[in-house]
């Protein structure tokens, strides 16, 4: 199980929930939820429901069962949602960082191809630099 704590606590959340552009305001309610039944999800006791509200029956005790168990896998849902959206928000920051280095990578070797390529046209013209011959016009007889 996911722990809020394995996720920064409620600032880890609030800042991976803004890396990947989470309006202020949403953000603010998910916090408030989180902060409200925090301690019940790390207790792992999301508003426990007694097998007995459902009767006493065996198919009443089954359901209730059920229900304690489908709370149970929802509290650990919401904490590795959590933890997914912050590992998906480190992913983004990385492949910004890897995009900004293939860009600079790309731009210097650009311009080392360019400078490559004036030096052998100015080696080829000798690097006189002459302007380009403009040609003639032909008189018509």
């Amino acid at each position: 199980m996911v722990l809020i704590a394995d996720v920064g606590g409620m600032s880890g959340i609030a800042n991976t929930l803004q890396s990947v552009s989470v309006p202020p305001d949403v953000i603010e309610e998910i916090i408030k939820i989180l902060q409200q039944e925090s301690t019940s999800l790390e207790a792992g006791s999301f508003n426990e429901v007694p097998a007995t509200w459902f009767g006493a029956r065996f198919s009443g005790q089954n359901l209730g069962n059920h229900t304690k168990l489908a709370h149970s896998y929802l509290s650990n849902s919401v904490l590795e949602a959590v933890a997914s959206l912050q590992s998906t928000g480190d992913a983004i920051e990385q492949f910004d960082k890897e995009l900004e280095s293939a860009d600079a990578d790309s731009q210097a070797a650009t311009a080392a191809l360019l400078n490559r390529t004036q030096q052998a046209v100015d080696q080829l013209d000798d690097n006189r630099l002459t302007p380009p011959a403009v040609p003639t016009q032909e008189s018509s007889p």
